[in-house]
């Protein structure tokens, strides 16, 4: 039988005579057996590769160990780590001699090395199916499952005890006991509760509602397929054929090693899901090592890579000559130096794309977050700011919420000042809590998801771990707690993606801290009644100082440094928007009867006489320029620090707005608004006005009754252009005024202000409209910059494969480097696009 033969295999020892007694036909004889070489019932693994097999084995070992002393009172990394040493663990130790082996050995070493593979044979399925059915939660509350899974597999181990010792102490005890039945029973009884594991796998993922702990299984999931991707072809080949050409590729001395390294890739994977408590997306974690490979430049290491292989692979065959080793393996180098030598050639193509593809919106993010720290450093104090940082950071970080509490020295409790958005702003905090003392010893940002499992569960009391846990904070940034004094706390919710926030956020936020607790630590100045307005936080609507909460929604109101009553006759009712000049509030006119918007710019932009006196000219050149697609101005002015421009009410949306709703515009629609944009530069230019900061922000969607209409906002930022083209640089010498990436090569070095800038702004904004993208990614400052000199942008079929021959040549001429090369006027540029936009339909009209 299968079983009697794998017994008498074990007792075999080379090179050393055994004397058989053999029954043939009824007749008994004794034969002499002297055995020379193994007896193998698959193919041999290439010596080169043991090493490797022996490496992957010690690193799970070591990986065992690590989770029992991060988790040694954990029942489920217990099980973890039991799987693992199993995994590891598993041997051929049915081999020949191995029974022979043993019977040399001092008895209780001989069982120590049994012991792996009785657990792997009879008990690896029901640790299997327990770790599946309590990872991440406990998926039965009755023990009778547990119960159902380990009882059979404990009774054959039981069974089976006499027969594995006769096997390796009493061999002349095997005659008729070679139980065949039991091995195969212990097979199906194995497969049928590995089976089983896979089943509770599934109904425990099944019912989790928590993102992150289906992240957890997934990971685990993800991290075996990788492994027995490779695993089983390579037990098949080696089983079936050496000669197979999956066998040789394992075999081959440069494939094979890193091959049986990625069945690392289960036992990492469970150890990362097991310890951590908030994991990545398995997408993410691809996409995060992408982008360290790629940025890291490790293609480049790909040729030294190439070399070492060379190396390994002249040591491993050293018999062979130089011609033998060619023709057996030079077309693996050859391929693999092909690919190397691409990967070199498109590495930075290759990140740009992956940059617009998995990274935009850290770089949107980003932008957000440099923008709070403006508006904080020119803030008059905390409750001007507040709002707004509580809104930009949850624009850019993607918390669920985000809320500043603040409270007096001799107060109770924090109190939320603002939250974004404002149902989510969680309930007051007493001001004895450990939590805040906790806080104070600490000085630094304190991260709930990562200590809720370890020791800051054991330090609050069950009230406090309550309240984080309804609350649902993730990360509390102190911002002032210095007892007497004003404090002030900034906590942040989970992000929405579920991941932790990185150390770059954390950076951040502490920057923003130290910004807030100067304004906290400036002396308050007092504020004339008849200078200051409350304005709500949330829904922006505008009232006197008698009140201090809104009646819409009841959000605490803060103070605006500013008359509401602007020049005694524009009454500001709401605010609808803000953007890098100040806020914009819907206003009524009081003396004509008419809604208007009113803009009230930022109070350190106007904080000398020069500044004034150059706001002045600006909206009175901008006042003076009346256009179809420019807003029109109907009166500026100072009130006290304050400058404002009061405007026509516009009803719509931003460009901006437009393409994040609809990611990319079609070519009729892009060709209706261009129109009325390049007529209104087109006409400022003529009267010697730059807009300087054409960019989707500054460009308004108008509804009206005779259909869509673009505005240019912002024409306060002009330069005057003097009759003799020489340009007064009255923003300051040297000074470079506009956003990043709508900047012209000239303009990014500090040239003085042309029309050119207003042309090349308004190609880039055509082509990100068009496409969703810009031309030039924002990701590397120092390649943005080299690739925006140079002219190289993304191409256009990246990103619309379908465009015409002359899309891209209208782009290649309007984004080049050199200016003569591109349109000279705003109506030479529109002239062209229209030229190039009817490629289009003519390529329509053909089909």
């Amino acid at each position: 039988s299968l079983m009697g033969w794998v017994a008498a295999r074990t007792q075999v020892e080379l090179n050393k005579p055994q004397l058989l007694q053999v029954e043939r036909a009824g007749e008994q004889f004794s034969a002499q057996l002297i055995a020379t070489q193994r007896v193998r019932k698959v193919a041999a693994i290439p010596g080169f590769m043991f090493p490797f097999v022996v490496a992957s084995k010690l690193v799970t070992i070591v990986l065992v160990f690590f989770i029992l002393w991060q988790r040694p009172h954990d029942e489920v990394a217990l099980l973890a780590a039991a799987l693992l040493a199993c995994w590891a663990s598993v041997t051929a130790i049915l081999n020949t001699g191995m029974a022979a082996t043993f019977r040399h050995l001092p008895p209780g070493t001989g069982l120590l090395m049994a012991l792996p593979f009785y657990c792997n044979t009879f008990l690896m399925a029901a640790i299997l199916f327990t770790f599946c059915a309590m990872f991440p939660r406990r998926l039965f509350r009755s023990p009778w499952p547990y119960v159902a899974a380990w009882a059979p597999l404990l009774t054959l181990a039981v069974i089976s005890l006499p027969f594995w010792y006769s096997v390796a102490y009493r061999p002349e005890a095997l005659r008729d006991n070679v139980p065949d039945w039991l091995w195969q029973t212990t097979i199906r009884v194995f497969l049928l509760t590995a089976a089983a594991a896979m089943v509770a796998l599934i109904m425990n993922y099944r019912r989790l509602k928590d993102i992150n702990e289906r992240r957890r299984i997934r990971v685990v999931v993800a991290g075996t397929v990788v492994s027995w991707i490779v695993i089983i072809p390579f037990l098949m080949a080696f089983n079936v054929d050496p000669n197979h050409p999956v066998a040789r590729v394992f075999a081959n001395s440069v494939l094979g090693p890193p091959l049986i390294l990625l069945m690392l890739a289960s036992p990492a994977s469970m150890t990362y899901a097991v310890l951590r408590h908030r994991v990545f997306d398995v997408r993410l974690i691809v996409r995060q090592g992408l982008q360290y490979a790629l940025a890291r430049r490790a293609l480049l290491a790909l040729v030294p890579l190439m070399a070492v292989a060379l190396v390994a692979d002249l040591m491993t065959h050293r018999q062979q000559t130089v011609g033998q080793m060619v023709g057996e393996r030079g077309w693996i180098y050859l391929a693999l130096g092909s690919l190397a030598m691409f990967a070199h050639t498109q590495r930075d193509k290759w990140l740009a794309a992956l940059d617009r593809r998995f990274f935009r919106e850290r770089y949107d993010a980003q932008r957000l977050l440099r923008e709070v720290l403006e508006d904080v450093h020119g803030a008059a104090n905390v409750e001007a700011v507040a709002s707004t940082v509580t809104a930009k950071i949850e624009a850019a970080l993607h918390p669920e919420y985000v809320t500043l509490l603040a409270r007096e020295a001799g107060e109770p409790t924090y109190r939320p000042v603002a939250c974004a958005p404002a149902s989510a702003a969680p309930s007051r905090l007493d001001a004895e809590a450990k939590l805040i003392g906790i806080l104070r010893l600490l000085e630094k940002p304190l991260e709930i998801a990562s200590g809720e499992s370890s020791w800051l569960r054991d330090q609050l009391p069950p009230s406090e771990t309550q309240w984080l846990h309804s609350a649902r904070v993730d990360l509390i940034i102190p911002v002032a707690l210095s007892l007497g004094q004003r404090e002030m706390l900034l906590m942040l919710g989970p992000k929405r993606s579920e991941e932790p926030y990185s150390g770059e956020d954390k950076e951040f936020l502490l920057s923003l801290a130290g910004s807030l607790r100067l304004l906290l630590e400036r002396p308050a100045v007092s504020v004339p009644a008849d200078y200051a307005f409350h304005e709500c936080p949330q829904c922006g609507c505008c009232s006197g100082p008698e009140l201090s909460v809104c009646a819409q929604d009841g959000a605490a109101l803060t103070v605006v440094a500013a008359p509401r009553l602007l020049a005694g006759r524009y009454r500001l009712d709401r605010r609808i928007g803000r953007g890098g000049m100040g806020a914009v509030y819907a206003a009524r006119d009081t003396a004509l009867e008419r809604n208007v918007a009113a803009k009230l710019v930022r109070e350190e932009l106007i904080g000398s006489t020069g500044a004034a006196h150059r706001f002045r000219q600006e909206a009175q050149a901008a006042a003076g320029f009346s256009h179809a697609n420019v807003v029109t101005i109907h009166d500026y002015g100072l009130a006290g620090s304050r400058a404002f421009l009061i405007m026509e009410l516009l009803h719509g949306c931003s460009l901006r707005e437009e393409i994040q709703r609809a990611g990319r515009l079609s070519a009729e629609r892009v060709l209706g608004f261009v129109g009325g944009v390049c007529a209104a530069v087109e006409a400022g230019h003529r009267r010697r006005l730059i807009h300087r900061d054409l960019k989707p922000e500054n460009i308004f969607l108008a509804r009206s009754d005779g259909g869509e209409v673009a505005k240019i906002l912002d024409f306060g930022l002009v330069t005057t252009v003097a009759e003799d083209t020489q340009v007064t640089r009255e923003t300051g010498a040297g000074m470079v005024v506009g956003t990043a990436p709508y900047m012209a090569p000239e303009q990014m070095l500090g040239s003085a202000p042309t029309p050119i800038f207003d042309l090349w702004a308004l190609t880039v904004v055509i082509y990100e409209s068009l496409t969703g993208q810009l031309p030039f990614p924002i990701g590397d400052s120092s390649q943005w910059r080299q690739a925006v000199l140079a002219g190289r942008f993304t191409p256009l079929a990246t990103h619309l494969p379908g465009a015409p021959g002359s899309w891209q040549e209208f782009f290649a001429r309007s984004l080049a480097p050199e200016p003569e090369r591109r349109p000279q006027s705003a109506t030479a540029l529109f002239t062209e696009l229209e030229r190039a936009l009817a490629g289009r339909a003519a390529a329509l009209s053909a089909k």
